[in-house]
C-alpha cells in the first residue's frame, strides 16, 4: 500500500467509517441476475429516481461507467442493534452513512481525479427527487449499489470485510470508485 491509499483510509476512518478498505484491481461484476431485482413490484424506488432504474440508465450503460474505474475504496459503516429494530433506524443510520460518504468525498476534493461514488441505497441530498426532470444537485448525486447489479457481499468478501443481514448488526456499505 502506498501513501496515498493509506492517507485516503485514515480520512475514511476519521470520518467515522467503522471499515475502510483500498482495493487497488477492481472489476466490477454487474450481474444482470441482482438488476432483475430493481422493478416496479420489488423496489419502491424504481421509477422515482436518477439512481434507480430506469432512471440511472440501463445495466449495459452502467457497466460501462464502471469500467472506466480500476481502483477504489470501499467504505462500510457498521452498527449493532437490539432487536427489533424499527424501519425509521434504518433510514436514519443509512442517511447517516451517505452524508459521511459525501463528506468524506468533499473533503478530498480535488484530489484522486475522476470519481464514481456508488453506495448503499443510493442517494439520499433532496427531500425529493425532481426526477423525471433534470437533477437538482449532479455534483453530489451517489449512484445506487444494487441499480448497478453489484453483489455487494462478494465485494465485501473479497475485500475481507464482513457483510450480512442480521437482527442485531446493520452494514452500509459504498464504494468510491477512482479514476
Amino acid at each position: 500500500m502506498n501513501i496515498q491509499q493509506d492517507l485516503l483510509i485514515q480520512k475514511a476512518m476519521e470520518a467515522g467509517f467503522s471499515r475502510a478498505v483500498f482495493l487497488d484491481s477492481l472489476t466490477l461484476d454487474c450481474r444482470e441476475d441482482l438488476r432483475a431485482f430493481c422493478t416496479p413490484q420489488t423496489c419502491p424506488s424504481h421509477g422515482q429516481n436518477w439512481v434507480c432504474p430506469p432512471g440511472c440508465g440501463t445495466l449495459d450503460a452502467c457497466r460501462e461507467k464502471a469500467g472506466r474505474f480500476s481502483r477504489g475504496l470501499l467504505l462500510q459503516s457498521v452498527t449493532d442493534l437490539t432487536p427489533p429494530t424499527a424501519p425509521q433506524v434504518y433510514k436514519t443510520l443509512n442517511s447517516q452513512h451517505n452524508f459521511r460518504f459525501r463528506q468524506l468525498i468533499e473533503e478530498l476534493s480535488p484530489g484522486p481525479g475522476e470519481v464514481l461514488p456508488l453506495t448503499t441505497g443510493g442517494c439520499v441530498f433532496c427531500d425529493s427527487c425532481a426526477y423525471p426532470e433534470p437533477c437538482r444537485r449532479p455534483q453530489v448525486k451517489m449512484e445506487s449499489l444494487s441499480a448497478f447489479g453489484i453483489d455487494v457481499a462478494v465485494l465485501c468478501r473479497e475485500a475481507g470485510l464482513d457483510y450480512s443481514f442480521r437482527e442485531d448488526r446493520v452494514y452500509f456499505t459504498a464504494l468510491l470508485m477512482l479514476g
